[in-house]
């Protein structure tokens, strides 16, 4: 099942950093769709280290110095795919995705320097919690549900959560807010969301019920080692 995620939050208290776009949700209609890959050669002359400081402290307002979000509307970028964030950014820009100001700020930036973002982002790591056991994985995670059409989450987001390098780059779900989860699956159910490769999230979500996709949320945030954010 593929998150092809993930941002923001709801559009009357979204405050919309420029990139906000790891998984990045934001519950809103969406102007096109989209099956854009991210683009291997750009990704790979990525340099962190061209990365404006500027834009950086822009970045930190929703999403936190390191990337880790105290905000359980707002997902982490710590550890995410880059390609993954790359992904979103390219449809923020394209209008393939409604980010209220992330639309605005994704058109300002050029090809390389969103490379060179993601890439200081995902070259980070989420911090563990103490204290957090992670419980069995539900049975959507590990095997899907044949009788719906519906692969395992692993298949896509790996047995870790943390994402695989395959046609679709799914994104890390280990660790995401639940908030932030449930809210992003209920926006692909809703049609809401739309710029997964492929349609693949879309049509895996609309066969979900409330109470899969809290169970969901739940695991994967004890996966990554992380408490709950207050809501």
């Amino acid at each position: 099942m593929s998150f092809d995620s993930l941002i923001l939050r709801r559009p009357s208290t979204a405050k919309l950093s420029p990139l906000l776009l790891a998984a990045g949700l934001f519950v809103g209609p969406l102007l096109l769709s989209t099956t854009t890959i991210a683009d291997p050669a750009m990704l790979a002359s990525a340099d962190p280290g061209r990365v404006d400081a500027k834009q950086l402290k822009k970045c930190a307002k929703c999403h936190g110095d390191e990337g880790v979000s105290d905000d359980p509307e707002v997902p982490h970028l710590a550890g995410q795919s880059a390609a993954y964030m790359y992904k979103q950014l390219q449809d923020f820009k394209a209008d393939a995705r409604e980010g209220g100001r992330m639309n605005k700020t994704a058109k300002k930036l050029s090809d390389q320097e969103m490379a060179d973002l993601v890439a200081l982002y995902a070259g980070k790591s989420l911090p563990e919690e103490a204290g957090v056991s992670v419980p069995d994985a539900p049975a959507l995670v590990s095997a899907g549900d044949a009788a719906r059409g519906i692969d395992s989450c692993a298949d896509c987001h790996g047995a870790d959560g943390r994402g695989k390098k395959d046609k679709y780059e799914a994104p890390a779900l280990a660790g995401m807010p639940k908030l932030f989860f449930t809210t992003t699956m209920k926006a692909f159910r809703s049609g809401e969301r739309a710029n997964d490769a492929d349609g693949v999230m879309g049509k895996a979500a609309k066969q979900l019920s409330d109470d899969e996709i809290a169970s969901l949320a739940g695991y994967y945030l004890a996966l990554g080692k992380r408490k709950a954010l207050p809501e």
